[in-house]
């Protein structure tokens, strides 16, 4: 049994932004963006370092809220509903750096996010024990499914802080999966992983969304995202500035400039930082 959400008819828009912006004092982090993702594509978010990737994920998930524009999502307005809110309807988010309860053993971490929010409500007559038994053989059901799917079930009660890097990836993966998203989006989820475990995640991102859920990727590595995603949105200084295959989107001399030209400045300006130091 999968721990992702059933499958869905295909075609709709689970996710719509209408001329999403956001800005800081003068500056122009997310501008006027208009994107629709269909249920059950894998799509990604590709461009520049600083083009606005992660604060458009920001704005869709809630943990910023947006200076103008919409947010659909399965077709209703969501750009005021707060992010614990949104999380229990359906949208599950990841980030760049791995945020976990360190000192909590991996199941712990799994169990936080698997829990009912319902549970506090059971009643407190004849029954409460009953009940109460019964949410925890369901929580425990539930967070040993999601860690036998993502092949964390050897680390169950190992401290997930102490985990490798790359479990710790899963782990952020494996939490938001206990809420059964249908639409889930991952913040650089192969960043500083090896070969082995990048193509670990490609298997993992390509199983999730077999299973039903959409998935929409923020990722440097355009190998990875060749091989995962259907559809990709190329951003720039706050903007969409194209969109399609990430093969047409790359064959571009336009958008590889842009990719690519940036990529050498900031290596260079890396290494110019290292000479004078």
């Amino acid at each position: 049994m999968s721990p992702v959400s059933p499958l869905r008819p295909e075609g709709a828009a689970i996710l719509e932004t209408v001329d999403l912006s956001k800005s800081f004092g003068g500056f122009r982090a997310v501008d006027g963006v208009s994107l629709r993702i269909g249920r059950g594509q894998i799509a990604a978010l590709i461009g520049p370092n600083g083009a606005g990737k992660t604060t458009l994920f920001n704005l869709i998930s809630r943990l910023t809220a947006p200076t103008g524009g919409q947010i659909l999502f399965e077709g209703r307005d969501v750009s005021r509903i707060p992010p614990y809110r949104l999380a229990r309807q359906g949208i599950g988010r990841t980030f760049q750096d791995v945020r976990m309860f360190s000192t909590m053993s991996t199941w712990d971490n799994v169990a936080v996010f698997a829990q009912s929010p319902g549970t506090e409500r059971i009643s407190t007559g004849l029954l409460w024990p009953l009940a109460v038994a019964r949410e925890k053989r369901q929580l425990k059901d539930r967070v040993d499914e999601v860690l036998e799917y993502a092949g964390l079930t050897s680390v169950a009660r190992e401290i997930a802080g102490r985990l490798s890097f790359a479990r710790q990836k899963k782990v952020a993966i494996a939490r938001c999966l206990a809420q059964g998203p249908r639409l889930l989006l991952l913040d650089e989820p192969a960043s500083g992983l090896d070969a082995e475990e990048r193509a670990d995640v490609v298997t993992m991102i390509k199983r999730i969304a077999a299973d039903g859920t959409t998935v929409v990727v923020v990722e440097h590595n355009m190998d990875i995202v060749r091989q995962v995603a259907e559809h990709a949105f190329f951003i720039a200084e706050g903007k969409v500035i194209g969109e399609g295959t990430p093969e047409r989107l790359l064959e571009s001399s336009e958008f590889a400039e842009i990719y690519f030209g940036s990529l050498r400045r900031d290596r260079n300006e890396v290494s110019t930082t290292k000479g004078s130091s």
